[in-house]
């Protein structure tokens, strides 16, 4: 099944690649790492990570393709029920549950990986979540992941990702 998206993939991409650095600064060399640089950890759950997310996003397809098509009975256009339906919710796909609470497991994982196991070698939460996802092929999944508008996450009082 195609992903129903409306905005621009590879502007989502940039956008939520570089949003974390106006809460923290981000270093090149660090943004930059590959998977294959890093950490077995790392790496490990990278893994998890898009095969659980596969299974959301075949979920949250599903389920977008049913919230087009509830507007398109309603009687309006397959375009004018796209914006519709992102009117509604600005995420699209991603902004069904399940994504959202993989992105924020998986981004609170890879935080925790950067601060208990190996915290000489960090991979930033958004290479891990989603430039890895660019850079191994998974189109369909970074699609999904470009379609938030915003990361669910936060910085709590100690400055630790929450």
């Amino acid at each position: 099944m195609t992903l129903i998206t409306l905005h621009s993939t590879e502007d989502g991409i940039a956008r939520l690649l570089a949003q974390p650095g106006d809460i923290q600064p981000r270093r090149d060399d660090i943004c930059g790492r590959s998977l294959a640089a890093a950490s077995p950890e790392h790496q490990e759950v990278f893994g998890d990570y898009v095969a659980d997310l596969r299974t959301a996003c075949d979920i949250a397809s599903k389920w977008w393709e049913d919230t087009v098509n509830a507007q398109v009975k309603a009687g309006v256009s397959r375009d004018e029920a796209i914006r519709v339906s992102f009117n509604k919710r600005s995420a699209g796909p991603a902004a069904h549950p399940k994504v959202v609470w993989i992105i924020r497991l998986y981004w609170l994982a890879c935080s925790k990986i950067n601060s208990d196991f190996v915290p000489g070698q960090p991979v930033y939460p958004e290479t891990f979540l989603l430039k890895w996802l660019v850079d191994t092929g998974e189109a369909e999944l970074a699609q999904l992941v470009a379609c938030m508008p915003y990361w669910p996450v936060g910085l709590d009082e100690d400055g630790d990702w929450s």
